[in-house]
């Protein structure tokens, strides 16, 4: 945390925490470059985002929302969260998915988007379709609900981290003594999606804010909520979960060129084709150390150029020295190093022990 400017203890940032490009080595390893950086990022989100961490829970389509208990499980949570949002600005700063599947609730939060009753079409629709019927009451039928602002419900509650009890919420301040009429009704459904989406876990939401504002700043959050809808920004952030094996193979440059024409190549597309998403993921992964392609598909990778900015490149299937050997790779240049080999069964066999393994990265040929 604290090399990345995030205090520890608070979450908050240190002084004299500045945008810049992040340099990721390995004790005990020479070798950098923006390889080992996606790898790195992908290491650390899989582990903040396990459940058993306590830090998220399970929203809809096995998206992750911050868990509103969060500090019952990590004392130290707040820096988590900010550390996490230093991360997701770093990988928008270096062009590069994230392998976390954020829920498009807490994007919409976590990148400031204006909060308004109608939000909760889209992030619960149930809720949404019942409340919406208080717009329709007479200040009579209002009354016999017997509503104020304050919300008790279940789903409602906020963890109180200093009793380690759990409160009903007002909405705003005296809301519990305040009836819900046809002049206010509203405000009312405001402020109750401002706390559906932000109210339990808005501390979590502050350090992550915190984190991404390094990089991005609100102006700069400001353009881009106005460019961009959440699912763009989920996408822009995380990149496509789809791999898509003909833009994949239609991006892909080879050395030597006529290596492209070759058996060994050919059943290589053939095998990533037959491949499971996760086995994409996998090859991908052990090529360039990301698991996703970026929003704008392959032909947009990102990889090492020796320069502080980020530079686009390309994903190359170089034909390797010694034929027969494990297919390795150079992380930092989106580089495959696939020997020859003399049938699809051998192929199939050797880059299967290779994904297996882990084997894939060439200190070599980032130091050379």
């Amino acid at each position: 945390c604290a090399q990345l400017g995030v205090d520890e203890t608070t979450g908050g940032l240190l002084n004299g925490t500045v945008p810049r490009r992040l340099d990721v080595t390995y004790e005990g390893e020479g070798a950098g470059g923006d390889g080992l950086r996606r790898a790195w990022f992908s290491e650390v989100t899989k582990e903040m985002g396990d459940r058993d961490f306590g830090l998220f829970s399970t929203a809809g389509e096995q998206t992750l929302q911050p868990n509103p208990n969060s500090a019952a499980y990590q004392s130290d949570h707040l820096a988590h969260f900010a550390l996490l949002g230093r991360i997701a600005g770093l990988a928008l700063y270096h062009q590069e998915p994230l392998d976390f599947p954020f829920s498009p609730a807490f994007l919409y939060v976590a990148f400031g988007y204006e909060i308004a009753f109608d939000v909760l079409a889209t992030f619960a629709p149930d809720v949404y379709s019942s409340l919406k019927e208080l717009l329709t009451m007479s200040a009579d039928e209002l009354e016999t609900m017997c509503l104020n602002f304050e919300v008790d419900g279940e789903e409602a509650l906020v963890y109180e981290v200093s009793s380690k009890r759990r409160r009903a919420t007002e909405l705003k301040p005296g809301g519990a003594d305040e009836p819900v009429t046809v002049a206010n009704v509203k405000q009312y459904l405001r402020l109750y999606a401002r706390h559906r989406l932000l109210g339990a876990i808005e501390p979590q939401v502050r350090a992550f804010r915190a984190g991404l504002g390094v990089f991005f700043k609100e102006e700069i959050l400001s353009n881009l909520r106005t460019c961009c809808s959440v699912a763009e920004l989920q996408l822009l952030l995380c990149g496509a979960a789809a791999i898509d094996v003909d833009d994949w193979k239609g991006s892909t440059v080879y050395d030597p060129p006529e290596y492209e024409r070759s058996s060994t190549v050919t059943w290589l597309w053939k095998a990533v084709r037959e491949m499971t998403l996760e086995e994409r993921a996998q090859l991908l992964f052990f090529a360039t150390g990301s698991t996703r392609p970026p929003a704008t598909g392959f032909a947009h990778l990102m990889g090492y150029s020796g320069e502080d900015l980020p530079t686009e490149q390309p994903f190359t299937v170089t034909r390797a020295a010694v034929a027969g050997r494990l297919p390795t790779a150079s992380t930092c240049f989106n580089r495959l190093y696939l020997p020859e080999f003399d049938s699809e069964a051998q192929l199939l066999r050797m880059l299967r022990i290779a994904l297996t393994e882990n084997q894939g990265f060439s200190e070599a040929a980032v130091m050379a």
